[in-house]
């Protein structure tokens, strides 16, 4: 599945154009900071993580992609993009100052002249690319998007556990409209629905196990009208919860200024439908099948089961290591590794280029990088190890995370911990459920931390 280069898809011209966004996300920072490197070239599975979005782009046949990044992150994106084998058209646009994914698309505007396609780049999915893209040339909505279900942990890694912020997700099931996002009130059991929302849409689907991918399909008009609201923020706090309540408000369209850019046929059959309303010929037009398929659609594509989330926060970040790398069809240890005599390495693990195992290391459930360099009796369990990190004798890792370039001596035990980029843990110390970085006053003390 990850593993197959994508076939070209003939397009004389970009029919729809894709903006990857590799901006930075707050709950990365730890594993990026001190190397001033993009969360977007973090390894899963050993290939940097924007690799799989890029991927799943060009298996749909999108092959003109632009890359929003920081100005900090730029000299490394666009080096990354001169060695990645695809076929696609990519480029890099590098942003200043931005607030926010919406202020992102309004700067590079003048750059997409086609109907376009919101991804991050942190995204891992296994919707087959060109049964959604082909869905969505039929379908031809305003908004399309992707929700799908919480994936399960496969026991995560760090010291934080991951957010998952209740919301009611409400989908009509006749047309797979995303009709609901409405946020859960933890200590009420009530929740509560508008007339018009019930009477547009009887047969509405709730669910509060789904969550948002931050895949969005947009119609050109949608770029427009984003231009000149700079009030909008982002895109799924913003954005997305309005179009998904305009389809059942119709007045929002107009309130909103909405209605001034939608195209023609669209606005008309809206106003036809107000019209109906307003004369008391409300139940005729609210089932009318002209009405509901082509005045603003809000498609939602479904997706239960299988892989697919965001390495946006760092427990997530573990699982989609872990679950990547055990159905991975590619080698598990690179031929040009070196593993000295008793030496183990799971058949759920990987092993990175040019990284040596001394003797009898073990190595379970755990992605080890490039160029590491790995000590005599060394347990590494569930864990994550990035590119060129030396870890001594007798070391013992367990959940954790050690960033690029970081050391860990000999003896230490860590457990459910994040070493830093470049961070030198002491030898004999112990650590648990902490993070571990340059400024950690646990530096001074490495035996203050209990271990168990």
């Amino acid at each position: 599945m990850f593993s197959v280069s994508a076939q070209p898809f003939d397009a004389r011209e970009p029919e729809l154009t894709a903006v990857v966004l590799a901006l930075p996300e707050d709950d990365m920072e730890l594993l990026t900071e001190r190397i001033d490197m993009s969360h977007a070239l973090l390894p899963i599975a050993n290939r940097p993580m924007i690799w799989y979005i890029l991927q799943w782009l060009e298996q749909g046949g999108i092959l003109d992609i632009k890359i929003i990044t920081t100005r900090e992150s730029e000299a490394d994106i666009v080096s990354y993009v001169e060695v990645y084998k695809g076929i696609a058209n990519i480029t890099v646009k590098a942003l200043s100052d931005v607030n926010g994914t919406a202020d992102a698309l309004r700067q590079v505007a003048p750059l997409i002249k086609s109907n376009f396609v919101v991804v991050p780049c942190d995204l891992v999915i296994d919707v087959p690319a060109t049964h959604f893209f082909d869905i969505i040339r039929i379908r031809r909505p305003a908004v399309a998007t992707v929700f799908c279900e919480v994936m399960k942990s496969e026991g995560g890694g760090g010291s934080v556990k991951p957010r998952h912020l209740p919301m009611c997700v409400g989908i009509d099931q006749p047309s797979s409209r995303l009709v609901l996002l409405q946020d859960i009130d933890k200590k009420s059991e009530d929740l509560a629905l508008s007339m018009s929302l019930i009477r547009r849409f009887p047969s509405m689907a709730l669910s509060d196990k789904m969550q948002d991918t931050h895949v969005y399909v947009f119609q050109r008009w949608v770029l427009d009208y984003v231009s000149a609201h700079p009030e909008i923020v982002s895109l799924q706090e913003d954005l997305l919860p309005l179009l998904v309540r305009a389809q059942s408000q119709p007045h929002l369209l107009e309130k909103n200024g909405i209605d001034r850019y939608l195209p023609a046929s669209t606005a008309q059959r809206i106003d036809e439908y107000d019209t109906g309303v307003q004369f008391g010929q409300h139940e005729q037009a609210d089932h009318s099948d002209s009405t509901k398929s082509d005045s603003l659609e809000v498609f939602v594509y479904v997706r239960r089961g299988g892989i697919i989330g965001r390495a946006n926060e760092i427990p997530r970040y573990c699982d989609l290591n872990s679950v990547v790398a055990r159905i991975s069809t590619g080698a598990r240890t690179d031929g040009s590794a070196i593993l000295a005599q008793q030496t183990q390495v799971g058949a759920e693990s990987m092993v990175g280029a040019s990284t040596q195992l001394r003797e009898r290391c073990s190595v379970k459930r755990s992605v080890v990088g490039a160029h590491c360099n790995i000590g005599k009796d060394v347990k590494i369990v569930n864990s994550v190890i990035m590119d060129h990190v030396t870890i001594g004798d007798g070391v013992k890792l367990e959940s954790c995370i050690v960033c690029k370039l970081a050391s860990v001596g000999n003896n230490a035990q860590l457990k459910g911990c994040e070493v830093g980029p470049r961070v030198a843990v002491p030898d004999d110390s112990s650590f648990k459920n902490t993070p571990v970085t340059e400024d950690s006053d646990l530096l001074d003390d490495g035996m203050n931390t209990e271990f168990r």
